[in-house]
């Protein structure tokens, strides 16, 4: 059995927050780690503290809510109590982040071992924020011992740091090392984070990074970054975008049945650009994450609200056409993201995004062209399948031989 071992002790430099503590998008930091702990087989965390506060009580329901067992240590002695001689304790270092990417391959590593970086010639300054291990090594905050190799610390002195003894310990015996590239420190990949505006920085770089080249773009903005700081401390803000990404569609077809088709596809975009904003703000962490039901709701109810606003805004005559056409459109966009093929992955995201249909249906009333702009977009999405499943020139058959 694996258990982990995260700690909520070191503060940051001239205050008494902790930094495990420290607010990263929606959570904090250690929230983090209790994802990494239970990706990497973690059944149980233990958690080494000075003193039991709210934060670290948010830590502990956290992780009750992600399903883990979660329990508060002080020494090396009550960690020992707690771990029977063949199970492996997992180190992972108090203020550790982990890139949303990065922590996949980070909990795939099995057995003893203890990640490091080779720095060489990087920067100083970064290289000073991870323990040394040895001249060429510095300790990458992540570390697995066998449990009954921890007799030998179970006299550390209580002013001893004890998962760097631990990390000592894992050195001394020889376990694996684990080498990963610097660049992933140096890009801010895997950090050691000392105060708030650091995992301020490092929330707002995984936001940019969720969000596609051209929402990178807006979220660089510094417009867009205090929005995200304000809807990240606003605690209603993350139900408000959850509740418009299901009423706003509904709201859509009342508008429809009214005649107002322009504000009711507007609606439409605004209730998908709620879902968005929710999946990015406030998607961070495992136990946070919007339940798929949800999102199977929020689809559905855009889908039926998009059909429904076609139909009434159509002409009457032409409305079995509009009904056609709408019931058609998001069955070719779901077949065409199923299918692999040489086309750039982006564009193939723009064809079937259901935005820009609405937003396309909405430039088209003005014009009276809510039909053929529809009947376009289906084509365009043929286009495309066939595109995709046309066959490789390198897979066609080879010439045959003359005789």
């Amino acid at each position: 059995m694996r258990t982990a071992l995260i700690s909520l002790i070191e503060t940051v430099p001239g205050g008494s927050a902790l930094r495990g503590a420290l607010p990263l998008a929606n959570g904090q930091l250690a929230m983090l780690q209790v994802d990494l702990a239970r990706q990497a087989g973690a059944g149980e965390i233990l958690c080494l503290v000075a003193s039991v506060g709210e934060r670290v009580r948010q830590i502990e329901a956290y992780a009750a809510s992600c399903g883990v067992e979660f329990h508060l240590v002080r020494s090396v002695a009550d960690i020992s109590v707690r771990l029977a001689s063949d199970d492996e304790l997992l180190i992972i270092a108090d203020g550790l982040y982990v890139a949303p990417e990065e922590i996949e391959p980070m909990a795939r590593q099995s057995g003893t071992f203890v990640a490091s970086f080779a720095p060489g010639d990087g920067a100083r300054s970064l290289i000073e924020r991870f323990e040394r291990i040895d001249i060429n090594h510095v300790w990458a905050g992540l570390a697995c011992v066998r449990a009954r190799d921890l007799v030998e610390a179970r006299d550390l002195p209580e002013d001893w740091s004890v998962q760097s003894a631990l990390l000592r310990l894992a050195v001394q015996r020889g376990y694996r090392r684990q080498v990963l590239p610097f660049a992933l420190a140096e890009a801010g990949r895997i950090a050691i984070v000392r105060d708030s505006a650091e995992a301020d920085a490092l929330a707002l770089q995984e936001l940019a990074g969720s969000s596609g080249a051209m929402g990178a773009r807006l979220v660089r903005m510094a417009p867009v970054q205090a929005l995200a700081r304000r809807a990240w401390a606003a605690r209603w803000i993350n139900p408000a975008l959850r509740v418009s990404a299901l009423a706003l569609p509904l709201g859509a077809i009342g508008l429809a049945v009214a005649d107002w088709s322009m504000t009711a596809l507007a609606l439409l975009v605004a209730g998908r650009a709620a879902g968005h904003a929710a999946d990015r703000l406030f998607g961070r962490f495992a136990a946070r994450t919007l339940p798929a039901a949800e999102r199977a709701a929020r689809d559905l109810a855009f889908a039926i609200a998009f059909i429904a606003v076609t139909v009434l805004t159509v002409a009457a005559s032409d409305r079995l056409a509009g009904l056609f056409v709408s019931l058609i459109l998001p069955a070719m966009a779901l077949i065409l993201g199923r299918i692999s093929g040489p086309l750039p992955r982006l564009w193939v995201q723009l064809a079937r995004s259901p935005s820009l249909v609405a937003v396309a249906a909405l430039l088209a009333i003005p014009f009276g062209v809510v039909l053929p702009a529809l009947m376009l977009w289906n084509l365009i999405l043929l286009t495309l399948m066939w595109w995709q499943t046309r066959p490789s020139p390198l897979a066609s058959d080879p010439a045959k031989r003359h005789i």
